[in-house]
């Protein structure tokens, strides 16, 4: 005797089912379509971000940043704290590298 097990699948799942599948189609396109774009520019997608990140933290942030670090080093030696000489040497070796972390990286690779 055979028998058969119906299962019912109720109506809000086969609607969420077919909104799934309208995602990935839209999804699948913008995969598809981006790489497309990216290549019709020239160098890569992430030149200018990155080039904007590196400004940023080499340029105002890094020397803003720097100030903070000699101040607040500073307090510390004019007070006697215990490692303030050591910490104000790491923060001139800090400062020197967070500011001229472009030239370096020039100076390095060339470019």
């Amino acid at each position: 005797m055979s028998s058969r097990i119906r299962v019912r699948i109720p109506a809000r799942t086969v609607a969420q089912v077919h909104q799934w599948i309208r995602s990935m189609g839209g999804l699948l396109l913008l995969v598809i379509l981006v790489p497309l774009t990216a290549q019709a520019q020239s160098g890569s997608p992430f030149d200018t971000g990155f080039s904007n990140m590196q400004t940023l933290f080499t340029g105002t942030v890094a020397k803003v940043a720097s100030l903070i670090a000699i101040v607040i080093g500073g307090y510390q030696f004019a007070h006697g704290e215990p490692g303030a000489k050591k910490a104000l040497a790491g923060v001139a070796a800090g400062t020197g590298i967070a500011v001229m972390a472009t030239n370096v990286l020039s100076w390095l690779w060339g470019s």
